[in-house]
C-alpha cells in the first residue's frame, strides 16, 4: 500500500476539513475517506490527480511518502497568477489543461470522436504538471501483454500519451495504437502496408493491422502506476 491514505488524513489536518468535508470535495463518500486513511482502499487514479491539483502538492510527493505540514502548506506562489479557492487553497489558474480519459468503459466513443472528428465530450482530467504539457489522454491499459516478471506496463496503470503522426513512428518501441474496432498498448513495427503489433509476453499472440484501418498513434509520455508506489516519465 503507498501514502496515499495517510496523507489525506494530514491534509484533512492541516487544511481543518473533517471528512465529510473533504468527500464532498471530490463528489466521494465519507465511509470511501475513511477507508482510504485506514489503509483500507485506495482511490482510484483520477481521484488522486484531482487531490494534488486542488492542494498544489507534488503528484510525486502525493504518492510516494508521508507528507510534512510544511509540504502541504509551506509552498510559495505569486498572487497574480493565482485564483481563490474553496478553504483558502490556492490554486494555477493558468497551468490547468484537462485532457481525455479513456477506459474500457469510453473507448468506442473515443475512437468514434477520433474517426468523425468531433470535439471529445466524454471524460476528462487535469494533467498532473509533473507531466509533458503536450500530452493528449490518459488511457486506462487493459491487459498484461507489455509485463513480465512485474516490469512493465501492467493491466490498469494509467499510460499518458500525445498524438503523433504515423511517419514519425520508430519500429520496435511501444505505442498506443487506435484502429477502427480497438486500442492497443504494444510495441510497433511497420513491414509493408501491414503493422505487426507484439507484447512482451510470450503468451500474447502478434496482433497484425492493416495500415489503413489505423486511426491514430499516440507516443507515450508517461505511466501512472496501479499500484500508485512509482511514477515513470
Amino acid at each position: 500500500m503507498s501514502s496515499i491514505g495517510k496523507n489525506i488524513k494530514k491534509i484533512r489536518s492541516v487544511k481543518k476539513l473533517n471528512q465529510s468535508q473533504f468527500a464532498e470535495l471530490f463528489n466521494i463518500s465519507r465511509a470511501s475517506v475513511g477507508s482510504y486513511e485506514e489503509g483500507r482502499a485506495e482511490p482510484k487514479i483520477d481521484k488522486i490527480l484531482e487531490i494534488a491539483k486542488y492542494f498544489s502538492i507534488d503528484l510525486n510527493l502525493l504518492l510516494q511518502k508521508e507528507l510534512t505540514v510544511n509540504e502541504i502548506s509551506g509552498f510559495k506562489l505569486s498572487d497574480e497568477k493565482m485564483l481563490k479557492g474553496t478553504g483558502n487553497n490556492l490554486i494555477h489558474k493558468d497551468k490547468i489543461k484537462r485532457i481525455a480519459f479513456v477506459n474500457s468503459d469510453n473507448k468506442k466513443d473515443f475512437i468514434n470522436h477520433l474517426i468523425n472528428k468531433t470535439p471529445w465530450t466524454g471524460k476528462t482530467i487535469e494533467l498532473p504538471p509533473s507531466i509533458n504539457e503536450t500530452t493528449e489522454i490518459a488511457f486506462v491499459h487493459n491487459d498484461n501483454a507489455m509485463n513480465k516478471n512485474n516490469e512493465g506496463i501492467s493491466m490498469q496503470d494509467v499510460v499518458f500519451a500525445e498524438l503523433i503522426e504515423i511517419d514519425k513512428i520508430f519500429n520496435d518501441y511501444t505505442y498506443i495504437i487506435i484502429t477502427k474496432d480497438s486500442i492497443h498498448l504494444r510495441k510497433l513495427k511497420i513491414e509493408d502496408r501491414l503493422i505487426v503489433l507484439t507484447a512482451v509476453d510470450a503468451n500474447f499472440q502478434p496482433i497484425v493491422v492493416d495500415i489503413a484501418d489505423v486511426v491514430a498513434v499516440y507516443k507515450i509520455n508517461a505511466v501512472i502506476k496501479k499500484t500508485i508506489n512509482h511514477f515513470i516519465n
